[in-house]
Order: structure tokens, then sequence, then C-alpha cells
């Protein structure tokens, strides 16, 4: 596995803290509004390094994505425009199991995006599209010597979903979308719908 260390990673919160002193994180905001959620449990616990890119597959065999090397990620860039905020550089984990061991078995790919917004209708939606198609061909990683297919014919397309760190920041963007915009409803209200239409 390589490693690229260009920032020190909150156990906790897997965001980027600002000071990290011989490994500790110092006391750091959780990666949110902090008056309503006050200073990460992270602080003054030791601090990961990341991102870090993963190999092609990995089985689970009751170990964490942490320690298998998919967490931390590399952090995904937001950018809004109007009512919309586009997440890219998602990394994303695809999910299946060995038929013969019924272990689990990932794959991580890069370059996803998720999208959150506002349609023009008011309604608030979520989506979420991996970049690459998973493909691996190769021994089962959990050790029991089946051969292992993704993306080929002989299996069915895995769940693919993103990983905590792209959640942190899709959770963050949302926030700060509903209180630069002043809605804090699921979907907006008539009367956040007239006022935004007439602010434009």
């Amino acid at each position: 596995m390589q490693n690229t260390t260009t920032e020190a990673r909150c156990s906790h919160c897997l965001m980027p803290t600002e000071v990290a002193t011989d490994g500790v994180a110092d006391a750091h905001d959780f990666p949110y509004a902090v008056d309503n959620y006050g200073q990460c449990k992270g602080s003054g616990k030791a601090t990961l390094a990341g991102p870090a890119t993963p190999p092609a597959v990995w089985g689970a065999n009751f170990t964490t994505l942490m320690e298998i090397g998919v967490l931390p990620s590399p952090l995904p860039q937001a950018k809004r425009e109007g009512w919309t905020v586009t997440i890219t550089g998602v990394r994303f984990t695809h999910s299946a199991h060995c038929w013969k061991c019924r272990q689990c078995v990932y794959v991580a790919t890069e370059g996803g995006v998720i999208q959150i917004g506002f349609d023009h209708k008011g309604k608030g939606f979520e989506k979420e599209r991996a970049g690459a198609r998973p493909a691996y061909d190769g021994p089962c990683p959990n050790g029991c010597g089946n051969r292992v297919v993704f993306g080929g014919q002989s299996w069915h397309r895995p769940s693919a979903r993103p990983v905590a760190d792209a959640r942190t920041v899709q959770w963050r963007e949302w926030e700060q979308l509903r209180r630069d915009l002043g809605v804090h409803t699921p979907d907006m209200t008539p009367s956040d719908l007239a006022r935004l239409r007439s602010a434009h």
C-alpha cells in the first residue's frame, strides 16, 4: 500500500486537525457548527496520517475500514452553484460476498460525486455516483482460495457507498447550505420558495 502523508486526521471525526503535537490532536471543533456540536471527542487522541490509497481489493475479515487502509480517504472538494452543492473526489467502497467463505470483499474506487441541494420546486435532493466501476479478478483476499470476480459477467454489480470522510463533508455542506438559504425543513416551504425567488 502506498501512503501519501499530507495531513494529520482526527481519529474520531476523520477531518484534518489544524494543530497536532507529537501525533496527538489538540482541542478542535467537531466539523460542523461549533455552536451546535461543540468540541470534537477526538481532541487529545492520537491522529491518523492520510490520505492513503488502498489496494485494489480488501477482505473485511473482522477488521475496520481504517485498519485495512480504506480510511482516511482524500478529502473531497465542494462547490456551490445556486441551491446546489457538488462534492467531487469522493472515495466509494463497493462490497459483495465471496460465495465460498461468505466473507465480505471490498473494492475502493476514487473520483465519485455527491450532489445535494434543492430543485427548482424547492424539494431537497441527494444524488450519489461512484467514479470508476470496480474491477478485480483474483484469489479471495480472505484466504479461502476461491476466485473472486468484481465487475465481470459472473458477479452482480456490487453496492457502492461513500466513505465516512465524504459523509462528514456532505453533512457539513447541508448545514451550511440550509443556514445560508434560511431553510430549516427537509423541503422548502412556500414562503421559503417565494423569498428566495424574489431575491434573484
